[in-house]
């Protein structure tokens, strides 16, 4: 466990721990959004999958058992809970990748129980899994050469991303246990690789020099399996908390966080880049993007105003109004609590590592040639 010379960390900027739940969210964001649909799209591997056949099967992939089997009720508790769809939406699926077109998955009755249905990989399935696979390590392995600051900085990655991903566990496990509901274990599937600190790394705070060097050999792999659970897990109980009371959908919902991080003055954008944003990360018609932001005008709501653009007549931009101003700044309170939880359990070296790991993510991945198709 090599120490990290100082110098080489040197330039990193010590965080305000007053202000790091809140920088942490506009972070977190942009690695859940715009980062995590990257990566879906690079393990999609073809056109013929969406986004959520593409969970179903890295769930599988990352917790079921021996990586080819898990119970479909396991599956749905994970997609009902990430996102704004139905059971019968999710059966949809799982029955796609079933069907004779697809052909990657067996559905089963449980050895245990008449009554459940187990989702195992065909043959077809495993392949494509193994395929789906490549592109990930290839796409890891792109983004973890550029983490190339100093030369323990892809472990500082490695780490910080275990950790994240490991405490945002921690407390879904806690909320559900204190609403009297079961915690949802899977079996893990033993030869995926998991960072050397997986299972004490919440024991305590670590600082620079405690980063154990992980093989290079491992760390593509290593890294395609965090990003896992911090795009599905930790991004969507961040989105759902910020959710939670609204009334709003998770599409409305999007629109006002997209136009909140990344518009102008965090209040004003232009309606095609919205509508190109929520086409690609939600796989909506343009209609119903459309739809959706009228929906956030209407004088019931009115959250939002759409406006002609002052350089073309042709142009729509769409603006927050005085009300979807202070909308946006409960949404990122709610947000902004949430993570001071987190934040209270991070010592001050590793407030400084998250911050720039997840600062170098979005850097990195603004240059993103993807998606990526080894074969």
């Amino acid at each position: 466990m090599p120490k990290i010379e100082a110098s080489h960390h040197a330039h990193v900027k010590p965080v305000d721990r007053a202000q790091a739940a809140r920088l942490l969210l506009e972070l977190l964001y942009r690695v859940h959004y715009v980062v995590g649909m990257k990566v879906q799209d690079t393990l999609r591997t073809s056109d013929g999958l969406d986004r959520h056949q593409t969970a179903v099967l890295w769930i599988i992939r990352s917790e079921g058992t021996d990586g080819r089997s898990i119970s479909r009720k396991y599956v749905e508790k994970q997609l009902t809970s990430w996102y704004d769809i139905s059971s019968s939406a999710i059966s949809k699926a799982i029955r796609g990748l079933a069907s004779k077109d697809i052909g990657f998955l067996y559905i089963t009755e449980s050895p245990n129980s008449g009554r459940e249905k187990l989702i195992e990989l065909t043959p077809d399935g495993v392949s494509f899994m193994q395929k789906m696979t490549r592109n990930g390590s290839a796409m890891c392995e792109w983004y973890l050469n550029n983490m190339s600051q100093w030369e323990s900085e892809v472990d500082v990655c490695l780490f910080i991303y275990t950790k994240i991903s490991a405490l945002f566990g921690k407390m879904i496990d806690a909320e559900r246990r204190d609403a009297g509901e079961p915690v949802a274990y899977a079996a893990p599937q033993e030869s995926v690789l998991h960072h050397p600190l997986t299972h004490v790394i919440t024991d305590k705070s670590y600082s620079w020099e405690d980063i154990p060097t992980v093989p290079r050999e491992y760390v593509p792999l290593m890294q395609l399996n965090i990003f896992f659970p911090i795009h599905y897990k930790a991004g969507n109980k961040l989105e759902l908390v910020m959710r939670s009371g609204t009334g709003l959908s998770r599409q409305q919902i999007i629109i006002l966080l997209l136009m909140f991080g990344e518009g102008e003055n965090h209040s004003k954008m232009a309606r095609k880049r919205i509508e190109a944003a929520l086409s690609s990360w939600l796989e909506l018609t343009s209609s119903s993007v459309s739809k959706a932001i009228r929906s956030l005008t209407t004088r019931e709501v009115g959250l939002l105003t759409i406006d002609e653009s002052p350089e073309s007549g042709r142009e729509k931009i769409v603006q927050l109004t005085p009300k979807g101003r202070k909308f946006i700044s409960k949404l990122v309170e709610s947000g902004v609590s949430y993570l001071q939880t987190l934040v209270d359990q991070l010592g001050d070296d590793e407030l400084d590592m998250v911050v720039h790991i997840f600062a170098r993510t979005n850097a990195i991945f603004d240059g993103y040639p993807g998606p990526f198709r080894v074969g």
